[in-house]
């Protein structure tokens, strides 16, 4: 039983931390996004930032990977199989994403050096911002992957919430909720091109900033509820 609750606990707070260390790193995606325009230009300068918010990012999938599996413990006595497809498809989500955004500074910096090299040409500048612009759409498809498979993972989930008691329909609406929101903005990001799109697909950060903290909060709590049943039962 203790193992149990501390098994909870930490899960909980694990989506809860989560949460927390993106909204810290948030200013920093904005200020060193190298999806704009400028992004090339600005990239040499913007290195380090660049390099510090992947590591937020990184951090931030971990936790969600592990508040992932710590829900799907919860949801396995009630609803198993559909608990481990949810389980399985929101870690492949947030393990791709987290690859998507390793992959900007793997893969952009050769392309900045290459750029703003002392010897480049402006013929070589030319192939050098189209390369960019095609590592764009490459990175752009991990983001799209991960979405997918988070939002579905999210909706999976809250079907197996629906017949275990420790939830209740109402979260697993909720959940259910949130996994089409974000799969409706990523699937609609097929449609939008260029910046826009990736607005939309901006639709699964939404989604996990009410997920993680909300249900994270809830299996904290019940580890506090076993807590509390165990202390009645012993004074019994």
């Amino acid at each position: 039983m203790e193992n149990e609750k501390s098994v909870l606990r930490w899960g909980g707070l694990a989506g809860i931390l989560a949460v927390i260390v993106f909204i810290v790193g948030m200013p920093l995606y904005a200020l060193v996004d190298p999806f704009t325009p400028e992004g090339l230009m600005t990239f040499p300068d913007a290195r380090m930032a660049i390099a510090l918010s992947i590591s937020l990012s990184m951090a931030t999938a971990f936790l969600s990977i592990a508040f992932v599996l710590v829900l799907y413990r919860t949801l396995q006595r009630t609803s198993q199989t559909i608990a481990l497809i949810g389980s399985v498809l929101g870690v492949i989500g947030y393990i791709v994403t987290a690859l998507g955004d390793a992959s900007t500074i793997v893969a952009f910096a050769p392309l900045s050096d290459l750029y703003h090299a002392s010897g480049a040409t402006p013929e070589t500048q030319a192939t050098v911002v189209l390369l960019w612009q095609t590592t764009m759409g490459i990175t752009s498809t991990f983001f799209f992957v991960g979405g997918l498979f988070m939002m579905i993972g999210f909706i999976a989930l809250g079907v197996a919430m629906l017949g275990a008691t420790a939830f209740g329909r109402r979260f697993g609406r909720v959940s259910i909720v949130l996994g089409v929101i974000g799969l409706v903005g990523v699937v609609a990001s097929l449609f939008v091109p260029g910046l826009i799109g990736m607005q939309l697909m901006g639709s699964t950060v939404f989604a996990n900033l009410i997920f993680l903290p909300l249900f994270g909060w809830k299996v904290y709590r019940l580890s506090r509820a076993a807590k509390i049943t165990e202390m009645n039962t012993s004074e019994e």
